[in-house]
Parts: C-alpha cells; structure tokens; sequence
C-alpha cells in the first residue's frame, strides 16, 4: 500500500536544521480553553459544569478529543438543548464515554441512519476527497447521495470541497476517515475497491491519465492483479515526469511483486525492471541500476 502512497516518498521535514526554518510547538489545550471549545461546538454558554469538567479532563487538552466528544454527548441524548442551553438528560457516566479518540470517532459513525453510515463508509474507500458522483455510483444510492451528504455535512463528519465541476467532499479529519475506513470488513473493502476502480474507468474515461495512481492503488487493495498491473506502469511514468522518482521506483517494484507472488506477463516484468534501472541510473544510483 505504501508504494502508491503520495506520502510515502516524502521525507520528513528534511529543511528542519536550516535557518530559515522555524519550529512550532503545539500545546495542548489548557482547562479554560478546553472549556471555551466546548462551549463553542454547543453554540452555549449554560453548559452544566460536570459537563465541562469531564470533557476536558477525559481530552486531555487533544482538541479533537474535545470536539468529538462533545458532539458525541450531545447526538447520544446525554446533552439536551433547551431555551438556556444545554442539560444533561441523565446522569454522566464515565463508563459510556469510550476511552479513545477512535472509539468515540466509531461510535458516532455507529449512531448514523443506515444511509448515511454507508455513503461514509464508500467514501472512506474512495480517500480522503471524493465526488459525490463517486460515492453514488460505487454504493448504489442514485439521487438520494446528495442529501446524504448533506447530513454528514450537518453533523461535520465531511466538508464540502468544490462544487465549480462536479461536487466534492473531503473528511473533516483524516483520523475520521482512518475509522470509517477501518469499520468495514476486508472482504467488503476489497469489494468496494474493485468497484471504486471500474466506475473511475468508466466516468473519466476521457482522462483516465489523471487517475493513473487512484487506479492502481483501488485494483492493489481490491486484489485485482491484472488492473493493477495495467495501471502501474503508467502510474510510474508519470510519477517520472513529475520527478518524483522514488515513488516511480515503488510503482515498479510493486508490480514485479505481484507478478512474483500472482503471475502475469513476462513483458510487464521485464518493462518494470527496466525503468527501475533507468530511474536509479537517474538518482545516480548506478551500481544498483547495473
């Protein structure tokens, strides 16, 4: 998976010892601005204060873990608004609040109507952006997609992205769409891969050159060999275009892997091995291209 991962080449902060380079550190919340951030999701200044004083102790000073935990209390039916505020509807018990970031992320997902669980879940499979147009033709949701989308927009699990050509979307948090993605089990994902890869070949038919990665990377985890393999190659060129030739380098070997472990043309093999030559020749790499 880290082969075709546009993250994965990257190095981390390799400016990070020059002068011009600053580092800043990120604190975490104190009380009071713990307080004043759950204040803020509930849009409420009469917040019982057990309320706050569980969140920000639970949080930690994580403003996700705030975030997240405040809205959890309040679509869980703990929190009620009235004409004042918020009150609590029954005792709160730290018991029910999940421990983890995650387990608070998943149990909001878990609370949503059924359409709306499964459009997240598509997109989750789709990556961190998506169409609208995607998600419905991979789940199958036709013309009700949209409104979906509007209501995990309401509930901001997603953000509306663009809208100028065709609709998009994106995770609010990339934690949100680690969970989403994670809540579906590997048979179904693999499914929804592999279905993710034939509709991108069938709508941007016109321009598939621009979806060459996203391609390759839906067929790897769909355990499509044979699509994977016809995207590789191309992923990888134009990976080399961009000068981008660590990631090229990954392409290829991830294909001669596939080969090695599911078969397939010869050609392809011996195509893959040449450009990883050609392209560690380019990084001056020469002893390896040999």
């Amino acid at each position: 998976t880290a082969a075709i991962d546009d993250t994965a080449c990257i190095d981390t902060a390799p400016f990070r010892e020059q002068t011009y380079h600053s580092r800043i550190t990120l604190h975490a919340l104190s009380p009071a601005q713990g307080s004043d951030l759950v204040a803020g999701i509930l849009d409420a200044s009469d917040i019982p204060p057990s309320v706050r004083e569980a969140v920000t102790r639970r949080a930690e000073g994580n403003p996700l873990f705030v975030e997240e935990l405040t809205r959890t209390l309040l679509e869980s039916g703990i929190l009620e608004r009235d004409e004042r505020g918020v009150r609590l509807v029954r005792p709160l018990d730290e018991s029910t609040i999940p421990g983890t970031i995650q387990g608070i992320i998943m149990g909001r997902i878990d609370r949503l109507p059924a359409d709306c669980k499964l459009a997240l879940q598509v997109a989750s499979v789709i990556g961190r952006e998506f169409s609208a147009r995607l998600v419905e033709r991979v789940a199958g949701m036709e013309e009700a997609v949209t409104a979906t989308l509007g209501e995990l927009r309401a509930v901001e699990l997603i953000y509306q992205k663009a809208a100028h050509s065709e609709l998009a979307y994106m995770f609010k948090h990339a934690l949100t769409h680690d969970v989403a993605y994670e809540s579906l089990l590997r048979q179904r994902r693999r499914a929804l891969h592999r279905k993710a890869g034939e509709v991108i070949e069938e709508l941007y038919s016109d321009r598939l050159p621009e979806f060459y990665e996203s391609l390759a990377w839906h067929y790897v985890q769909g355990e499509h060999w044979a699509g994977a393999l016809t995207y590789l190659l191309p992923a990888a060129d134009k990976a080399r275009a961009l000068y981008a030739y660590p990631r090229a380098i990954a392409h290829c070997a991830l294909a001669v892997q596939i080969l090695d472990e599911h078969g397939g043309p010869e050609q392809t093999r011996t195509d893959a091995l040449e450009r990883i030559g050609d392209l560690q020749s380019l990084m001056g790499e020469v002893e390896a291209a040999n």
